[in-house]
């Protein structure tokens, strides 16, 4: 038993768990507590009925809650790697789904000026022209910076989705790995990580109930879609296959192997 399992052990004991009993790691415990309370959220949102704003604000509140959470968290920043200038992650595939996507979207549309929506359509365009439905594998799909990496920096930084908010690392050089890999040890937060994969968790679990699709889309060719069409939010809100295509192609084995920083 590992130090993370024998930490797991103990803190179900004490809920009065019999031994040798499954119990849930603390990051897996925290997941489902926020995914929980996330859904609550997004629901009291789009409870009046889906439509583009309320999915918006769905969007954002989840956003929100996952940084306010950080406030609680126990890693000390200084720990990771992550800062202004790292974008190794900035060059493997992200998923996503299609409430994020559109999100991001209506927020550069009224953002951008003409030139730069001009230019940011372009960017993912062309990366979306090498990149669709290749396997999320750096054998099969050599990294490549995504569309909205700008002058080393993401320039949609304060938008950018839910696993780009997760994604983080005590180890650069690790980082700069495992983007040639398929496999590779990586040192993380797992409380950042859970937190933000627990509200996308739990507002995709909202939008579910509404009846709407949140399957793992792949960023780069859901965000051309959403560019393109500026119906595209009302066209998904009516269970049109907007997004039909842009599934995430995600290898048969998981690409990293990641233990919780201890």
């Amino acid at each position: 038993m590992n130090r993370r399992e024998r930490r797991a052990a103990a803190a179900g004991a004490r809920r009065g768990n019999p031994a040798g009993a499954p119990v849930a790691s603390p990051a897996a415990e925290l997941l489902q507590q926020v995914s929980e309370a996330g859904q609550r959220r997004a629901h009291a949102i789009v409870s009046a009925g889906p439509s583009p704003q309320t999915v918006y604000d769905a969007v954002d509140d989840a956003a929100a809650f996952g940084e306010t959470l950080q406030e609680r968290n126990p890693t000390d920043p200084s720990a990771l790697a992550c800062k202004r200038g790292c974008n190794h992650c900035c060059h493997v595939p992200v998923g996503t789904s299609a409430a994020t996507v559109l999100r991001i979207a209506a927020a550069l549309r009224q953002k951008l000026t003409a030139a730069e929506w001009e230019s940011t359509v372009a960017r993912v365009a062309a990366l979306d022209d090498r990149t669709h439905g290749l396997p999320w594998s750096p054998s099969q799909r050599p990294p490549l910076p995504c569309a909205f990496l700008v002058e080393g920096a993401c320039s949609i930084y304060p938008i950018r989705p839910f696993v780009c908010r997760a994604w983080n690392s005590v180890d650069a050089e690790a980082c700069r790995q495992l983007v040639h890999t398929e496999a590779a040890p990586l040192r993380f937060d797992a409380f950042r990580r859970a937190s933000f994969a627990g509200v996308e968790k739990g507002l995709n679990g909202a939008l579910r109930a509404r009846g709407l699709d949140v399957a793992d889309l792949e960023f780069t060719a859901a965000i051309r879609v959403a560019l393109e069409n500026a119906d595209a939010c009302d066209r998904w809100l009516a269970g049109e296959p907007v997004f039909a295509g842009c599934e995430a192609h995600r290898v048969a084995e998981p690409r990293h192997r990641l233990p919780v920083a201890e």
